[in-house]
């Protein structure tokens, strides 16, 4: 049986780390929002869009137990249509997901495992996440 995303319901972004030196003044470090190309308009000028939709799954039962007793904080599964820039994003640079698209500390989750390519098929990303602790 083919694995899918069964109820895309929850909106999420996700902000990459970009860190810029000016000399004299330092360093300052930014979370962009991940953007992808989705199309044209009448004009011919590029649409793009940093929402994306994905199934997002709470842990509960002994799961949640064991993770909490680990130290992790509401963690989740996402399970999302595959976005090359998304999959990119997730494998080589540090990353903030966002829940419900809010870009604050409540809403705020970062990886807790690797992100998967389902049987590298371009298909479906699954990965884990947790809760953003910031310091």
């Amino acid at each position: 049986m083919a694995q899918r995303v069964k109820e895309k319901r929850t909106l999420i972004k996700f902000g990459v780390q970009s860190t810029t030196y000016v000399s004299g003044v330092g360093s300052s470090t930014v979370w962009e929002t991940v953007t992808v190309p989705i199309g044209t308009d009448a004009a011919g000028n590029e649409v793009t869009t940093d929402c994306f939709y994905c199934e997002w799954l709470n842990s509960y039962g002994q799961v949640a137990i064991q993770q909490q007793a680990d130290g992790v904080n509401r963690p989740a599964r996402v399970r999302m249509p595959y976005v090359a820039t998304v999959y990119d994003a997730l494998t080589n640079k540090a990353i903030r997901i966002y829940k419900n698209g809010i870009v604050d500390d409540a809403h705020t989750f970062q990886l807790a495992s690797a992100a998967d390519n389902y049987i590298e098929s371009n298909k479906m990303l699954e990965f884990n996440v947790k809760k953003y602790e910031g310091k």
